[in-house]
């Protein structure tokens, strides 16, 4: 056998085992639903404001857990703690571009709601924009008319 059917031969049976072990060793996370990948202890990071004018910061820092049932434990830095539920939502948005073509891309919007248990202090956030950036990362957006708050997730 030549030399070149050989390295054909040692390139087809290598490719496919290189891809095997590299989407094996993959966490598996990428494939889930969003509603499965928020489930666990999440801590809130870092919040970053841009536009124009004042964005309201509902959750400032702390740490959430959020459980399947749709509750979640939201924990200041301070200690306060407050218990609520938490929605999230799958919806399109169509995008038309200068050339007049449109486009339409599937957003996650998350509802946020939850309750101080010792003085009842309120506390609801809709993050119309909620992306994971990574197995152990997510950012959450709230859009208002000239500015846009996000929030940094990592996991805890």
């Amino acid at each position: 056998m030549s030399i070149v059917k050989q390295a054909r031969l040692l390139q087809s049976g290598i490719l496919p085992l290189l891809f095997l072990v590299i989407v094996a060793g993959c966490s598996k996370d990428f494939f889930k639903p969003y509603d499965e990948r928020i489930i666990g202890q999440w801590e809130l990071y870092d919040t970053n404001k841009a536009g124009f004018g004042s964005g309201k910061i509902v959750y400032s820092e702390g740490r959430f857990q959020f459980m399947s049932d749709g509750s979640f434990l939201y924990t200041r830095q301070s200690g306060a703690k407050y218990t609520g539920t938490w929605r999230l939502k799958k919806y399109t948005v169509t995008v038309t571009d200068s050339e007049g073509k449109q486009q339409s891309e599937q957003k996650h919007s998350l509802l946020l709601s939850a309750t101080n248990t010792e003085d009842q202090q309120l506390l609801s956030e809709n993050f119309d924009n909620l992306y994971f950036t990574g197995t152990n990362k997510f950012k959450a957006e709230v859009s208002n008319n000239f500015n846009t708050v996000i929030y940094k997730f990592k996991r805890d």
